[in-house]
């Protein structure tokens, strides 16, 4: 399979990720951001835009086994830290939210990379 403009996208976004979590850790005084709260937000807000609206729903045939295994339970982490986030502005929850959602992105984007295309399968 062949990376697409939506993994493109979904990349851009991780990296928007990358910079508000390393923004955070590093205690800087930009708004929105400078708290735990803020920082799950923003994290939370950037992972449903990068991650959500960017998959597609996996085929019938693909709707089983080890990747749909592991992507719903690092979404359900994901979304579990982002909620403790935000109720507990707990600095530990939104390193378990970024964490999450950076591994979604990678095994995703590693998977759409060497993944046969449809036309390839049909072989």
């Amino acid at each position: 399979m062949r990376l697409t403009w939506k993994d493109a996208l979904a990349t851009v976004v991780a990296g928007v990720n990358v910079a508000v979590y390393v923004a955070f850790t590093q205690g800087a005084d930009v708004p929105i951001i400078d708290n735990a709260r803020g920082a799950t937000a923003v994290i939370l807000l950037l992972g449903i835009a990068g991650g959500c609206a960017l998959s597609a729903a996996p085929e019938e045939s693909e709707r089983k086994g080890t990747y749909v295994v592991v992507a719903s339970t690092l979404g359900g982490i994901a979304l579990i830290a982002g909620v403790l986030g935000l109720i507990t502005a707990s600095e530990m929850a939104v390193g378990v939210l970024f964490y999450s959602a950076i591994a979604l992105w990678f095994i995703a984007t590693v998977r759409h990379a060497l993944a046969p295309s449809k036309t390839e399968a049909l072989r």
